[in-house]
């Protein structure tokens, strides 16, 4: 049974296009869920919606009354969020005349041999240990070449215990962490158009890649589950509904039971294990949905209330697709969601706004414990791929970064407690550099300590119960390291930075016309 569309969305700021629903699916039952919300009547997954998005959009941002987005595409802009900072003219001069030389220094062969034979790393165990904070090259990727017209994205980036694996240009390629040599590849029908950033506990990750390697002319139309365990594609479907088009503002995401993609009007579950289709369109009455994966999938929508377009958080039943509980998102022009366990939303109310300024908790109960206000001084990295990468919850504390504002300064990373709002803890970093937060360690952060022209890249541990900032991993203080480690690390979590064991991995994820850094960058203290 289909049902008529929703009335279009009027048109979104800062240049976004406008958004339409098209049919939709059948309905499920109504049904409590331990957010407090009933499922109203008629919200379901099911049927193919044919519109096409023909523009990249921020994440979920909300129409002029107040939806979702996601990163930008090909040969558009990515909505990426850009924060102005002053820097010093012979900083600028000197990051610049080194620039080439960086790369002549730190040039390789995509983590096979150097130039004298001698293989990047001592071979050592399959799990070896850190052994101190000194960190040298393990290997490195060079950036690929593209063609006239051509727009290469590699996303994707995770590490298990045995392997780094990353997107590459048409293909997903892992490298062994004891040797850095390249372990394996799996090649794909076309270039990537977006990967989950999470990885299952089983070494799982999704894909979603272009149907041919013309990516001008073919659809993103191709979802894949791979084991970077085993270096194996698990399943590879399609993707059925068009209006993924090129792949314009997608998002990617995998828990243990379902994988997920989501885009401006269309969206796509599969089960994880064996890809059989759970949904293909957004629920009913919804523009559009983001997924946030982990432990389990949440789905943030836009969606028709009884009180206008209103941002909307459920759980789908891995067995049928099906939402178990949805939540209505107190009034935002943009949502993202950052935390499952415990709820955590990132909204912005602002017009102009183009980060979250709000981390919001909600209880099991359905009700906003607590608010945490961080206005333009926090840098919660929220809109790439529908997550806030620059955000970091360990149980009941976010950490988020501030925003130096200048290159004479550094930054500092406060911790908050999500039951309060309130902050617990302050670390200011030291040599005025930009602490970035990475991931949790039990309930202490991980973060990484931008290079500076005269202060190497470092690994972290901020521990809240001590205020102790014990370093992990310093890289080689060396000017032309520096120089590229400072235009790789991404402050907002714009690029994926990994941090495991003593090992720390770099990797761009497109545009690279004009590229002089590797695309991956990896060292090791092993």
């Amino acid at each position: 049974m289909s049902h008529p569309p929703v009335p279009p969305v009027p048109p979104e700021p800062h240049g976004q296009p406008q958004q339409q629903s098209g049919p939709y699916g059948q309905p499920y039952p109504h049904q409590p869920g331990p957010y407090g919300q009933q499922i109203p009547q008629g919200v379901g997954y099911g049927a193919q919606n044919p519109y096409a998005q023909p523009y990249p959009q921020p994440p979920l941002q909300a129409p002029v009354q107040t939806g979702p987005g996601g990163p930008g595409g090909p040969g558009g802009p990515s909505g990426k969020r850009r924060r102005l900072v002053v820097v010093l003219g012979s900083v600028v001069a000197a990051l610049l005349v080194i620039g080439v030389g960086a790369v002549a220094l730190l040039s390789g062969d995509q983590g096979s041999e150097r130039a004298d034979g001698k293989t990047k790393g001592t071979p050592r165990s399959a799990s070896p240990k850190p052994t101190g904070t000194k960190g040298t090259e393990l290997f490195q990727v060079a950036a690929p070449k593209e063609g006239e017209d051509e727009y290469v994205q590699t996303p994707g980036a995770w590490v298990t215990s045995r392997y780094f694996a990353s997107g590459e240009k048409n293909a997903v390629t892992g490298y062994d962490l004891a040797t850095g040599r390249r372990a394996w590849t799996i090649p794909l029908s076309g270039g990537l158009c977006g990967a989950s950033r999470d990885i299952t506990g089983s070494g799982l990750v999704a894909v979603v890649f272009h149907a041919t390697k013309d990516t001008h002319n073919s659809l993103c139309s191709r979802f894949a589950v791979i084991d970077v365990n085993k270096g194996a594609t698990v399943w590879e479907k399609p993707i059925v509904d068009k209006s993924i088009s090129l792949g314009l503002g997608l998002n990617v995401a995998i828990s243990d039971s379902v994988a997920a993609a989501g885009w401006p009007s269309g969206s796509a579950g599969f089960t994880t294990s064996g890809g059989a289709p759970l949904w293909v369109a957004p629920a009913q009455g919804c523009a559009q949905e983001e997924h946030l994966g982990g432990r389990k999938l949440l789905t943030l929508a836009y969606c028709q209330t009884s009180a206008g377009m209103r941002f909307r958080v459920g759980e789908h039943d891995p067995r049928t697709g099906k939402a178990t509980w949805t939540y209505q998102v107190p009034k935002a022009r943009g949502a993202w969601l950052v935390s499952s366990e415990p709820l955590v939303l990132g909204l912005v109310q602002s017009e102009d706004g183009l980060d979250a300024e709000q981390l919001v908790t909600v209880s099991d109960q359905g009700k906003v414990e607590s608010t945490v206000e961080l206005g333009d001084d926090y840098v919660a990295g929220c809109g790439e791929t529908g997550a806030c990468a620059a955000t970091v919850v360990a149980g009941n504390t976010a950490y988020i970064g501030t925003d130096p504002h200048s290159y004479t300064t550094g930054n500092k990373i406060t911790a908050f407690d999500l039951r309060t709002g309130k902050p617990l803890r302050s670390f200011d970093a030291t040599d005025k550099s930009t602490w970035v937060p990475l991931r949790a360690d039990g309930k202490a952060l991980i973060a990484l300590q931008t290079a500076e022209p005269t202060t190497p890249a470092r690994v972290l541990r901020l521990d809240p119960g001590t205020s102790q900032a014990t370093k992990l991993l310093e890289m080689p203080n060396e000017l032309a390291v520096n120089s590229m480690l400072h235009s790789m690390i991404s402050k907002d979590g714009e690029d994926p930075a990994l941090y495991e064991d003593g090992q720390l991995f770099l990797h761009d994820a497109g545009a690279y016309q004009a590229a002089v850094n590797p695309m991956t960058l990896a060292f090791s203290n092993r």
